[in-house]
């Protein structure tokens, strides 16, 4: 064997070795990927997070529970509120009635709708029709002198806790989402360098019985 077999003979040894070792590197790190997309989340994300009358409330300066027990008007014989994007929901009585009595807060109400998904709308108009009867309960100190005030203060503190909270939320599944797209994107790269590799591994222990055997054989 001459010298230049002998060299090549050892660089095809380390090339062996190397691609040995990046396999392995490379199995490791798809079963990591692997238990990384298997393994369930410890805390699912809740893309509509409830949101009650009572934390509403006590984030409003001035609010204070007096009177509670008084009730606002009734909603029984009044027509169902013309929402748009409420269709084919139901509007709780208490929201119901306001909407009747003041029909500035409907182009309010669907403005807010708009920027809720539509599988979470009724329990937006569920939450919201607590709100308003809540608030419509309560004692309004100097501050709040006004009671229909009072209420539309609430009703828009409402609002933009619960769709910073659906936002937020929507932030987070979505981030997921794309985590998990990456981990499966570096996964099938993973598997076509593992596929590769074992291609070439193979190829070098071929090269390798046919080169010993024309030795052999010269021998």
């Amino acid at each position: 064997m001459g010298i230049a077999d002998r060299i090549e003979k050892r660089l095809l040894g380390m090339a062996r070795v190397l691609c040995l070792i990046v396999l392995v590197g490379a199995i490791l790190a798809m079963i990591a990927l692997m238990f990384a997309l298997g393994v369930p989340r410890t805390a699912a994300v809740i893309t509509d997070p409830p949101l009650s009358a009572s934390e509403v409330l006590s984030s409003i300066a001035g609010s204070e529970a007096a009177n509670d027990g008084l009730k606002i008007g009734s909603a029984n014989g009044n027509a169902m509120a013309d929402v748009a994007g409420a269709a084919g929901l139901i509007i709780p009585a208490p929201l119901n009635a306001l909407l009747n009595q003041n029909n500035a807060s409907q182009p309010l109400l669907e403005a807010w709708l708009e920027r809720i998904p539509q599988a979470d709308r009724q329990q937006f108009l569920d939450e919201l029709s607590d709100v308003v009867a809540a608030a419509g309960q309560h004692a309004a100190t100097w501050e709040w002198d006004n009671r229909e005030r009072y209420v539309a203060a609430a009703m828009d503190q409402y609002a933009r806790v619960k769709i910073g909270r659906i936002d937020a939320a929507q932030s987070a599944v979505q981030a997921a989402e794309s985590k998990n797209a990456q981990f499966g994107s570096s996964l099938g790269i993973l598997l076509a360098l593992t596929g590769f590799l074992t291609l070439l591994l193979l190829l070098t222990a071929i090269e390798r019985n046919t080169r010993n055997s024309a030795v052999k054989r010269q021998e």
